[in-house]
C-alpha cells in the first residue's frame, strides 16, 4: 500500500483529487495538415478514471501512457491519437472519474489550446 499523501488523512484511499484537463494538438494546427490530438489529466485520486477523445461525439482510437503518480500521490495520464484537423469537425476530451457527478468534456479549439481546472 501507498503512504498517505501529505495532510491528515489516515491512508491513501481517504485523498481525492478532481482532475484537471487539458486538450492540445502537439504542432500548431493547421487545416488539412496531420498532427496529434493529446489529452493530458492530472491531479485525480482514486486511479482508475476513464478518458475518451471524441470527434464530434464519437469516440476516437487512442493510445495511452501509463498510469503515473506525483509526489502528492495524485495520478496523471496521457491520451493520444492522431488526427487532421479540417475546420468543420469537432475535437473534445472526455473524463469520467468517481470525484466527478457528471462527465466531463473539454472541447479542444484550434486557435487555442483548452486548459480546464475543476
Amino acid at each position: 500500500m501507498l503512504p498517505p499523501p501529505p495532510g491528515n488523512h489516515s491512508s491513501a484511499s481517504c485523498y481525492t483529487g478532481i482532475p484537471k484537463v487539458q486538450v492540445y494538438s502537439r504542432h500548431p494546427a493547421e487545416n488539412g495538415k496531420p498532427n496529434f490530438l493529446n489529452c493530458y489529466v492530472s491531479g485525480f485520486h482514486p486511479p482508475e478514471i476513464e478518458i475518451d477523445l471524441l470527434k464530434n461525439g464519437e469516440k476516437m482510437k487512442v493510445d495511452r501512457s501509463d498510469l503515473s503518480f506525483s509526489k502528492d500521490w495524485s495520478f496523471y495520464l496521457l491520451v493520444h491519437t492522431d488526427f487532421t484537423p479540417n475546420g468543420v469537425d469537432e475535437y473534445s476530451c472526455r473524463v469520467q472519474h468517481s470525484t466527478l457527478k457528471e462527465p466531463l468534456i473539454v472541447k479542444w479549439g484550434k486557435f487555442s489550446n483548452s486548459f480546464l481546472s475543476c
